[in-house]
């Protein structure tokens, strides 16, 4: 029930009751009384009737200014409602922005890091563009250092060929000469087999070094005696300072005692002996040449010192180079192809070793090597022990021919059978062997080389069958041998062997004894 209608309810009721009480004074009480009441109802009729009046006047404007509320609220709400929509219009575009913003931000921290990766790309090939000009122009220095060097070479190794080659093409028609004397002729075979010796050093060093570079070198280690070794470089070294004339003392140090074995690459600790101690001789006019060495048991030390000219250190490096002398000038003044302080430099590598120099100029100089041992086998020392005993023991020695133009095979050969009384024979060529069949025809054992020659070996194997059928053959190869050549080598060969001489491939030959 609406407000209104019940106050017009409660005024009904009320208009009711006061009419129901003027009828009761009207009827009960006297006439003052009466008069009174009825001034009073009408007063308060008067009341009521204004109250009506005044009730009905503030509906009317309740109605009136709830109307223009509503109206109001209506316009309020279609207003907030229009807000709202626009509201969430601009919610609607903050949250494209909002994701448009997100995006930019993912877009410009791809975009940095992108730019920081590019200036790192950058920074790097900049980089790597300094460091390809520096290369390039390191290559173009090498190059023509390279250049000059090969013709440093050229120069260098036509003069070693050419200088022995006149002297053996001016003293061979010296020496068929029938006027001169004998002692003149044999003078002059002296100067010519000289000179012979020192083309066929050059070419083998060219050849050996070669063989470094194209991995043709066996490298497999085996047992040997070091003091054994020393023993035949220093016989070797000695007899080169006789020939030189010059006033050099020669001393080995730290000798091994007794029977000293290492495992290792043979030939390679050989050739590196060899030729530092060559270098020592070519370049000390007087003085001392020392050799010595220490080891322990994981490695072995070699040193080689001397009193010579010794080496400017700014050019020590340049020494190591392929065809290379500390000074141009000295390929004039001292023999040589420069080749062989590379090779020893590449013989070291190949036993994962190192290869040092001290010099200073005027004092000398003094190599070093230092290679890692490897484990001896007892299988071998026991092999090696047999053969020296059987050696030792033997009453029927015989000879032994070597035919090679390594003047190492002859002396490693020597060396092993030298010092049990084996007489070893040396020949360069198939003419040699023959002279050499026609005075000494018992050999127990030819060694031929067939790596410069291989026609040349198999016709000096046949000089030495039809001699002496029994006996023993050892071809020494390169790493192959075309068919036919392998088959005539079958028809004489007990033992092939290939390129260097070992003690292990010698003990084994013998072995079969």
């Amino acid at each position: 029930m609406g407000k209104t209608k019940f106050l017009y309810i409660a005024f009904g009721v009320l208009a009711a009751v006061m009419t129901t009480m003027l009828v009761l004074v009207l009827r009960m009480g006297d006439d003052a009384n009466r008069m009174l009441f009825g001034v009073c109802w009408i007063v308060l009729l008067l009341v009521f009737v204004g109250i009506l009046v005044g009730v009905y006047r503030l509906r009317r404007d309740y109605s009136f200014w709830s109307r223009r509320y509503e109206e109001e609220l209506n316009a309020n709400v279609n207003e907030l409602m229009d807000k709202t929509a626009d509201i969430a219009s601009f919610k609607a575009k903050i949250d494209r922005l909002t994701h448009e913003v997100e995006r930019l931000n993912r877009i410009n921290f791809s975009y940095q890091r992108t730019a920081t990766s590019l200036r790192q790309e950058l920074g790097s090939t900049r980089d790597k563009f300094d460091e390809s000009c520096r290369l390039l122009a390191d290559i173009r220095e090498r190059a023509e250092q390279g250049d000059k060097m090969k013709a440093s070479f050229l120069a260098n190794v036509t003069h070693e060929l050419r200088t022995p080659l006149n002297s053996v093409l001016g003293y061979s028609t010296i020496i068929n000469n029938p006027s001169i004397s004998e002692e003149r002729r044999q003078h002059f075979m002296k100067v010519l087999q000289k000179s012979c010796d020192r083309f066929l050093d050059t070419l083998n060093d060219m050849l050996y070094y070669s063989q470094l570079q194209s991995g043709d070198i066996d490298v497999s280690p085996t047992v040997f005696e070091v003091n054994a070794m020393l023993c035949s470089l220093r016989a070797l070294t000695e007899s080169k300072i006789a020939e030189s004339g010059k006033n050099i003392e020669l001393v080995f140090e730290n000798e091994i005692a007794g029977k000293g074995y290492i495992c290792g690459f043979e030939a390679g600790y050989y050739k590196l002996l060899s030729n530092l101690l060559d270098n020592a001789v070519k370049y000390t006019n007087e003085g001392r040449i020392t050799v010595s060495y220490e080891s322990n048991e994981d490695k072995i030390r070699f040193e080689v010192s001397d009193t010579g000219i010794g080496i400017d250190p700014s050019k020590k490096e340049m020494l190591f180079g392929s065809f290379n002398q500390s000074e141009a000038s000295l390929s004039r003044q001292y023999e040589g192809s420069g080749l062989g302080l590379s090779i020893c430099r590449s013989i070291v590598s190949l036993m994962n070793g190192t290869l040092e120099v001290e010099s200073h100029p005027g004092v000398g100089s003094k190599f070093s090597f230092e290679v890692p041992l490897l484990a001896t086998p007892r299988k071998d020392v026991e092999l090696y022990v047999k053969v020296e005993n059987m050696l030792s023991n033997s009453n029927d020695r015989g000879a032994i021919l070597v035919m090679s133009p390594y003047i190492e095979d002859y002396d490693f050969v020597n060396n092993f059978f030298g010092t049990y009384g084996v007489e070893v024979m040396r020949c360069r060529s198939v003419e040699e062997v023959e002279i050499l069949m026609a005075s000494h025809p018992r050999f127990n054992i030819a060694i031929i080389d067939l790596t410069a020659s291989p026609d040349d070996g198999i016709t000096a194997a046949d000089m030495v069958f039809g001699v002496n059928p029994k006996t023993r053959f050892v071809f020494v190869r390169g790493k192959t041998l075309d068919g036919p050549v392998a088959a005539k080598t079958g028809l004489y060969s007990d033992y092939m062997i290939q390129r260097p001489l070992s003690s292990k491939t010698l003990c084994n030959l013998l072995g079969g004894y």
